[in-house]
């Protein structure tokens, strides 16, 4: 927005600066003539008005950002915005770090990959655990069902002693 503000005003100055030749160019012309002087003072007012209303609009298209980025301040930016700043320098940070370390390349890289497979072992046993947990859960739920449909089975009399009987056109469907 600053590039058009400056734009804005140069373009006004040049402006101004032909209104100003055009205003000592219609001083000379009223001394030889009154009639090209009228004729040029109504050419310079209409570009003085011009310019006016160059820069008018010009001050009219500032917007609240423009103005906050001249005094060096900014509207909030979004969460996102913000999460990737920090990430962005947590990596810068890390890296400097690690060009700053006093251990060797080889030495370094040797450490950075046990602390790897460490947190691998880590995560391995987490996803591991909860299975193991998940499979309990949903063991015990499909044994209750399972008991819950079996004593509703010895319950009705029309599935027949076996549970695979009809009546009244009614199949026996069976969980076991």
């Amino acid at each position: 927005m600053t590039n058009r503000l400056n734009d804005a005003v140069g373009a006004a100055k040049g402006v101004y600066e032909s209104a100003a030749v055009g205003a000592g160019a219609a001083a000379t012309a009223a001394a030889t003539t009154a009639t090209a002087a009228a004729t040029t003072a109504k050419t310079t007012a209409l570009d003085v008005a011009k310019a006016v209303a160059g820069i008018a609009a010009t001050i009219g298209a500032i917007g609240f950002d423009d103005v906050l980025g001249w005094v060096g301040l900014a509207r909030r930016r979004s969460p996102l915005t913000t999460l990737a700043f920090f990430g962005a320098g947590i990596a810068v940070g890390a890296g400097v770090a690690v060009l700053l370390s006093p251990t060797s390349g080889p030495a370094l890289r040797r450490e950075i990959l046990t602390r790897l497979d460490g947190l691998k072992r880590q995560a391995t046993q987490g996803v591991e655990q909860a299975e193991h947990q998940i499979q309990s859960k949903v063991g015990g739920a499909v044994d209750a069902v399972k008991g819950a449909v079996s004593s509703s089975e010895s319950g009705n009399s029309h599935y027949g002693a076996e549970g695979s009987g009809r009546q009244g056109g009614e199949s026996g469907h069976h969980l076991s």
